[in-house]
């Protein structure tokens, strides 16, 4: 796999023709897009598939989470624009997960842990008093009990995932930044480089990308960060 391949750029606009456009300046320095609530909100089904006529793998990060009832019909509208890959949160329970495997067709389904802008201080404040990364182990164990095809979490939790889970699943990271980079409002974050050397198989980056003054630069920078890290 190319570099370029495991970068899926988050479209952070609500506006189509803006996504156009921005996705065609990148369109051959990227492995896919990732097209989140803001931009699925403004332009529904089928501003998804105006975007898929562009030939990239799309990542539909909806992170569905209801009874499994919703969720499942829900699914089956959402499967019907053949998305490659589809979001939904761990924390939604085995039951719920388990539903989407009878509608999901080619589509995988990417499990979400906890979101990069949370750290311990944040779970606590949920009543929720276990350390960060064996809450992340525990939601990443009911995902694969219920067939999950791939688990959202932060780089940072990687390495202990690894050793946990044996089965061979797709590793999806947010919250990447170039080491020169503002965190925004990330806080459990890792740059390309160290994510992918850790196991990430794909790495989701928006703002460091679509705010650039020089896009394809940034892509370059990261691509670059990423081969310098796995020589060492």
């Amino acid at each position: 796999m190319k570099f370029k391949d495991k970068i899926f750029c988050a479209i952070d606009f609500s506006d189509l023709k803006k996504s156009q456009e921005f996705i065609k300046k990148i369109l051959n320095n990227i492995g896919g897009v990732k097209l989140g609530l803001e931009f699925f909100l403004k332009n529904g089904p089928e501003g998804v598939k105006e975007i898929k006529k562009m030939g990239l793998p799309i990542f539909l990060d909806l992170k569905l989470k209801d009874i499994p009832n919703t969720v499942k019909r829900a699914a089956e509208n959402i499967i019907d624009l053949e998305p490659e890959y589809l979001s939904v949160h761990l924390s939604g329970g085995h039951s719920m997960i388990k539903e989407l495997q009878s509608v999901k067709r080619n589509t995988k389904i990417l499990g979400v842990s906890v979101l990069t802008s949370l750290d311990k201080s944040d779970l606590k404040q949920f009543g929720i008093n276990i350390d960060i990364l064996d809450y992340v182990q525990n939601l990443a164990h009911i995902g694969i009990n219920a067939g999950i095809d791939g688990l959202i979490s932060s780089a940072l939790e990687l390495k202990n995932l690894k050793k946990h889970i044996k089965k061979d699943i797709i590793y999806v990271t947010p919250g990447i930044r170039l080491p020169d980079e503002d965190l925004n409002d990330q806080k459990r974050i890792l740059s390309p480089g160290d994510a992918v050397k850790a196991g990430a198989s794909i790495l989701i980056i928006g703002r460091s990308i679509t705010k650039s003054n020089n896009p394809l630069e940034t892509l370059n920078k990261i691509s670059k960060n990423i081969e310098e890290s796995l020589e060492y």
